[in-house]
C-alpha cells in the first residue's frame, strides 16, 4: 500500500509507533493486574492502574472483523483499491483487537491466521501491516 499519513505520535502512544519503526510490535501491560491495553492510554482500563510498562508481544493472532476499502481513503490511494483493513485479536489477550492493513487481502475469513508485518516509516514512526500466517 502506498504511504498513508505519517502518524503523530502523543505523550501515550509514542512508545508504540517507535517499536513498529524499529520492527517490533509492542503493548501497554498493566503491571499491577496483567492486563494488556491497545490503544495507548495513561491507565489500565481494568483496575486503574498508571503503572503501565510497554511489552513486545509476539504478534500473532486471528482475523476478528475486517473491511473492503472499494473507495480511496485519499486520492493517493486510488490505485491501491480494493483492500483490506483487518481487526485482529492477538494471542496474548482475547480483548486486544488492532486494526490494520491486510496484505495481500485476498482470502480473508473470520479465524485466519495472520502475524504482524511493522515498517519503518521515518526513524521515530513505523506502520503496521498484518500478512497471512501459512
Amino acid at each position: 500500500m502506498a504511504d498513508l499519513t505519517i502518524p503523530i505520535p502523543d505523550r501515550d502512544s509514542k512508545p508504540y509507533w517507535a517499536a513498529l519503526a524499529q520492527g517490533r510490535l509492542e503493548i501497554q501491560q498493566c503491571r499491577d493486574c496483567g492486563r494488556w491495553s491497545w490503544p495507548a492510554r495513561p491507565v489500565c482500563s481494568k483496575c486503574h492502574s498508571e503503572n503501565l510498562a510497554w511489552r513486545e508481544v509476539a504478534g500473532t493472532g486471528e482475523v476478528y472483523s475486517w473491511v473492503i476499502a472499494h473507495r480511496p481513503f485519499a486520492p493517493r490511494l486510488a490505485d491501491e483499491v480494493p483492500y483490506v483493513i483487518a481487526l485482529v485479536r492477538l494471542d496474548e489477550d482475547e480483548g486486544v483487537l488492532i486494526p490494520a492493513a491486510l496484505l495481500p487481502g485476498d482470502g480473508v475469513h473470520q479465524g485466519m491466521r495472520v502475524k504482524a508485518a511493522p515498517r519503518p516509516i521515518n526513524d521515530d514512526v513505523g506502520d503496521l501491516v498484518w500478512e497471512p500466517l501459512a
